[in-house]
């Protein structure tokens, strides 16, 4: 029996995916891979085939934004993060709704907007509202929240803040984070030298200065960038740091690491804990304290060492000292689910959903 009840039917689920960065898109690939609903993506611009390959059906919504990708003047109203108004808004949502119904969709993930949470459920659909991290308890957020049928989570309830899980626990489903293809084997390197392996997030670029000190302060160790760097003029690398660019592989790289520094962003954690390597974590600045409220469900865990930024760390030889003596799985043990439990996971909830019964699971 389908997830929606019906023998041999598959669930209709309609995926919103913001534009900002790549993580949403990733996410709506991960569900398309379970090929457990017939499920139909939509974003802004274009189709990515990199990011969303395979049958997923997708349609591309106007922007937004300006052309310079600035936001569209607005009127703030309470409730809500973004509502401007004008043409290209209204053909938007246009797009949207003809979608949905050409479609036939049964239920609309959202991963994330308010406003289309929002627009989705006055428009008669059940509502999956992604939850991310961090102190969402702005007049929007609650919203949004009011007015899902379920809320998902892609990490596991025991790192979720205890304050929103009292609230919203009932009404939500965390599937953790879903562990990637085998690795094909760590990355071999000559010498006997420590390895530390950074990457930097796709969406944006880290300063040299605060990594290059780093690398200056362990000189037994060395240091190599998987990512964009940001390289100030009267910045200069040590000899025992490598910027590798956008590397093809990081997955290999940061196998071969005795530990892994990184962000605190989903994607970028999932990748550190499938390296299965000692991390240093250090969270970016975002919206809503994101990162940082996730970096510190994070601290404690075993082979995992939390900073609060790059020039917070007094010692960095300790700091490494001190992750690399820990287990090289933490990250993985915490965090990671295999496919049959992701997916089972995930079934249950749209199957939830779409019956209409989004209550406890």
């Amino acid at each position: 029996m389908s997830a929606a009840g019906t023998p041999g039917r598959r669930p209709r689920l309609a995926y919103y995916a913001h534009h900002h960065g790549t993580g949403h898109l990733r996410h709506a690939q991960n569900i398309a891979s379970l090929d457990v609903v017939d499920l139909l993506v939509t974003s802004t611009g274009e189709r990515d085939p990199a990011l969303l390959p395979g049958p997923a059906g997708y349609v591309a919504l106007e922007p937004d934004v300006g052309a310079g990708g600035e936001p569209l003047p607005q009127e703030p109203v309470r409730g809500f993060h973004y509502l401007p108004t004008g043409p290209l808004i209204r053909k938007r949502f246009a797009r949207l709704a003809a979608a949905w119904d050409a479609f036939g969709a049964e239920a609309v993930l959202v991963d994330v907007s308010v406003e289309v949470a929002v627009f989705a459920r006055l428009a008669g659909y059940p509502v999956i509202f992604r939850r991310m991290p961090g102190r969402r308890v702005d007049d929007a957020h609650r919203l949004a929240y009011d007015a899902a049928s379920r809320l998902v989570a892609y990490y596991p309830s025991d790192l979720e803040d205890p304050e929103h899980l009292s609230a919203h626990g009932a009404r939500s489903t965390y599937l953790g984070m879903l562990a990637p293809a085998p690795l094909r084997g760590p990355a071999g390197r000559a010498g006997g030298r420590r390895l530390v392996v950074v990457q930097t997030s796709l969406g944006g670029s880290l300063g040299l200065g605060g990594i290059a000190r780093a690398a200056a302060a362990t000189p037994g160790w060395d240091w190599m960038v998987a990512g964009n760097v940001e390289s100030p003029v009267g910045v200069a690398a040590p000899p025992n740091l490598r910027l590798l660019g956008v590397v093809p592989d990081p997955a290999r790289l940061m196998g071969s690491a005795d530990v892994v520094v990184t962000s605190a962003g989903h994607n970028a954690i999932a990748a550190a804990a499938f390296a299965r390597r000692p991390a240093v974590v250090i969270p970016e600045d975002r919206p809503f304290g994101e990162q940082a409220a996730f970096a510190e469900r994070l601290r404690g865990l075993d082979g995992v060492v939390v900073a609060r930024d790059w020039d917070a760390v007094p010692d960095w030889g300790s700091t490494l000292g001190a992750a690399a003596a820990g287990v090289p799985d933490g990250l993985a043990q915490a965090l990671l689910v295999d496919r049959a439990e992701f997916r089972a996971g995930f079934e249950r909830m749209v199957g939830r959903v779409v019956g209409g019964c989004p209550g406890p699971q």
